[in-house]
């Protein structure tokens, strides 16, 4: 009997991997929670913030996601640009540290809203790196001259520090380069062959599977996409560039570079006026946001008005979810050719 009740409540202070066999990921929104899932599969549970019907721009915290957060095993989310709300809760429970945030990992591409040049973290002098032409001088970033070292950043193993972590004026939708989840899916297989090491090989088994399918459907979606080179398209806020960058495609304006920042008169007069004399084949809306000004910018024109859902809303979330996003995106995409 003795035995039993010691059991039992050494069981209430084993972490929460070991006690329930599988491992609590908090993840921030649906994005990070494809590439979790395509890693982890069935083994492990995951429990997303930000609802998919929200953004994380305006988003605010609930005490139900308070409650995520304490009872994961740790938690992913894409950094402090996008989720604001976030990094202070985080601290607050004791979640920071052993949080993986994917801005901050080695070998992910950044970019800034207004820069076509790509940062990459961890690849200073892109010796080596010919398929990046037209990117060798990274002019426009004089900011990171000096950073050479990226102290501070040597591995980001465990996050101990957080400090320095400052993303400011970067682009931070890094989801939409598939480049980058397969590095966020790199670390967070390393992550749960730590505290599950008895899934290892599964983990193992499907991070290469992700790798595979998503370099694939890259390969397909690039050459998908050249129908759209040289088209003109206006997109509701400035999310897309690393998608474009990816496909060589370009946007000629958006709406607003930031969803929470409505454009002013000016900015609609100077849109009006590119719907009406430069040749726009269409506008691209968003689900997660009002499309009045839309309706405002294209009545009396025959521009298509279309949407785009930088977040996959409405992807179920299995372990393809990710390459089913990529595919849903690059058709939101082509139905401005349609």
């Amino acid at each position: 009997m003795k035995k039993t009740v010691f059991a039992v409540g050494l069981s209430l202070f084993l972490p929460t991997a070991f006690a329930n066999s599988l491992p609590n990921i908090a993840t921030s929104v649906k994005p990070v929670s494809m590439v979790v899932k395509a890693v982890a599969g069935e083994h492990a549970n995951i429990q997303q913030i930000v609802t998919n019907n929200a953004s994380p721009h305006d988003f605010a915290l609930r005490p139900s996601d308070l409650k995520k957060l304490n009872q994961a095993d740790f938690v992913v989310w894409v950094g402090e640009s996008l989720e604001t709300f976030l990094e202070k809760p985080l601290d607050n429970v004791g979640k920071l540290e052993s949080s993986i945030e994917w801005m901050a990992l080695d070998n992910v591409v950044l970019a800034s809203f207004s820069d076509d040049h790509d940062d990459h973290k961890g690849h200073d002098d892109h010796e080596g790196h010919d398929d990046h032409e037209g990117h060798d001088d990274h002019e426009g970033h004089d900011d990171h001259e000096g950073h050479d070292d990226h102290e501070g950043h040597d591995d980001h193993k465990g996050h101990d520090d957080h400090e320095g972590h400052d993303h400011t004026g970067l682009d931070p939708h890094v989801w939409l380069n598939p480049n980058n989840a397969i590095v966020l899916a790199r670390q967070i297989e390393k992550r749960l062959s730590e505290i599950a090491p008895s899934y290892k090989a599964k983990y193992q088994q499907n991070l290469q599977q992700f790798i595979d399918k998503t370099e694939k459907k890259d390969k397909e979606i690039r050459q998908s996409l050249e129908a759209l080179h040289g088209v003109n398209y206006v997109v509701f806020h400035d999310a897309y560039g690393y998608f474009e960058r990816q496909y060589g495609i370009s946007h000629i304006a958006e709406i607003s570079v930031s969803p929470e920042r409505k454009p002013g008169a000016k900015k609609v007069a100077e849109l009006r006026h590119l719907v009406e004399e430069d040749g726009v084949s269409c506008i691209y809306a968003e689900p997660q946001f009002n499309p009045a000004i839309i309706r405002a910018l294209t009545e009396g024109s025959d521009v298509m008005v279309s949407t785009l859902d930088p977040l996959g809303s409405d992807i179920t979330l299995d372990e393809n979810a990710y390459t089913n996003f990529l595919t849903g995106l690059s058709q939101q995409f082509l139905m401005c050719k349609s």
